[in-house]
């Protein structure tokens, strides 16, 4: 046993994996930690349905906030990256105002369609309107917000980057509550919390984007511009947007589906879905620590895969894909056997009435285990030029997931949505299993004491 385990650190790519990934793994547990703590709190001062209306609002606010960011964010990272890298410093300013310029417009009219929308919207997902009219005039700076933390990855400042994209608003808006909560106890206050971390964090991100871009340019001659025109930023960025559209599917539309057809008199005898939405909400969020490694491991062994596909090292490429699926198995299943063995405990953290997730909770969690099984199988097809396949079983496995929702919540609530979910999450994962598989001749999957 040591010797293989001797003989595997001797591996320069084994050895950086598992360094790169003990850091990221660190920032992403801090970052879930930091989420489940701001759940913790909400769900016990306010209980299931002050969590569940907190988590609607939320959503629509992250929904409007997609489509006013029309992709900038995401495009941002690019050529930030590209212009630091040539020390075209003079042409990221111009950049970022262009950027800017374009955000203003897109996040005042995507504030205005939400605030007009408030009343159908809450009707259809039984939110509450006043919620949504509020957190309308918060699209801006939570646009803001996130463009600033992608120029800070696009300037490779990534601990700064994963401090606000994984823990800031969580922080904030838990020390907001506390905060709150001495004036005001109402079930408002997660809520009122919520926008005051973002006003926080999109100063602070803002500030420390600058102050690195000053840092890193200071006593430097910057490159001839680059000018770019609006039309080309935007035949950029715009299908990036359909693509986190794609990502914010198979991420909220169970919260949002359960609150506008959920099933009444689950939770308590209480006529209402929203306490559904909350108990649901904290089964996901939990789940979701099943999945730390894999995240972690994937943000290391993507460059990876990356370079030994442009070497043309299959070999090279298997190695790595077994490797990283590996760790990512025995980091994962031990979590996810404690969650099935005492999924009761867990849940009951945040109150009695949460203990009916525990189903739901068990099927979420089994759906990470197949996603621990299938390895970092996305990121391979992405880092290899296969992001359009990658882009169809995505959009294929939100499809689904949605038709799912659609049949599973009202007859079975909670419980249908975390079926619906691990349902589309193992077709997903099994789908590009088998497409590495024939791409490259290989199976990603780990069997432990199973040699491949």
């Amino acid at each position: 046993m040591k010797k293989r385990l001797r003989k595997a650190l001797e591996d320069k790519d084994f050895a950086e994996l598992l360094k790169g990934s003990g850091i990221s793994f660190s920032l992403r547990f801090g970052g879930l930690t930091a989420g489940y703590l701001l759940t913790l709190v909400i769900a016990n001062l306010f209980g299931a349905k002050g969590l569940g209306d907190y988590v609607l609002a939320i959503t629509v606010l992250r929904l409007f906030t997609l489509l006013a960011k029309l992709g900038l964010d995401t495009t941002s990272i690019r050529f930030i990256a590209s212009f630091a890298s040539q020390d075209k410093w003079t042409s990221i300013f111009k950049f970022r105002k262009q950027v800017a310029s374009i955000l203003s417009i897109s996040s005042v009219v995507a504030s205005l369609l939400m605030y007009f929308l408030s009343v159908p919207i809450a009707e259809l997902i039984n939110a509450n309107a006043l919620y949504i009219q509020i957190n309308a005039f918060f699209v801006l700076p939570m646009a803001f917000f996130m463009l600033h933390y992608q120029s800070l990855r696009g300037l490779k400042r990534i601990a700064e980057f994963s401090f606000f994209y994984r823990m800031a608003q969580a922080l904030f808006s838990v020390i907001s509550i506390i905060i709150l909560y001495q004036f005001l106890t109402t079930s408002d206050v997660p809520v009122y919390a919520y926008l005051i971390s973002v006003l926080i964090v999109s100063l602070l991100s803002f500030i420390s984007f600058r102050y690195w871009l000053n840092k890193r340019s200071k006593g430097k001659e910057s490159a001839e511009q680059e000018i770019m025109s609006y039309s080309t930023l935007l035949k950029i960025s715009v299908p990036l947007m359909f693509a986190q559209s794609v990502q914010f599917i198979m991420a909220w539309t169970d919260k949002l589906m359960l609150g506008a057809i959920g099933t009444p008199n689950v939770v308590n005898g209480i006529t209402t879905n929203i306490e559904e939405v909350g108990v649901y909400y904290t089964a996901f969020r939990l789940s979701m620590f099943a999945a730390v490694a894999l995240m972690a491991i994937n943000s290391i062994a993507s460059p990876k895969f990356a370079e030994m596909f442009a070497k043309n090292d299959m070999e090279g490429l298997k190695k790595m894909a077994h490797q990283s699926t590996k760790m990512i198995f025995w980091t994962s299943v031990p979590l996810v056997i404690i969650f099935f063995i005492f999924p009761e405990f867990f849940l009951g953290l945040f109150g009695e009435e949460f203990k009916v997730g525990v189903t739901a909770f068990i099927f979420l969690s089994c759906g990470r285990l197949i996603s621990s099984f299938s390895g970092s199988v996305g990121n391979i097809l992405q880092m290899t030029g296969n992001q359009n396949i990658y882009a169809r079983i995505l959009l294929f496995g939100a499809i689904l997931n949605v038709l799912l929702n659609l049949i599973l919540i009202p007859r079975y609530g909670i419980n249908g949505a975390a079926i619906a979910s691990m349902s589309s999450l193992i077709v997903w994962n099994l789908s590009m299993v088998f497409v590495v598989k024939k791409k490259f001749g290989f199976y990603t999957f780990y069997i432990p004491f199973v040699k491949r």
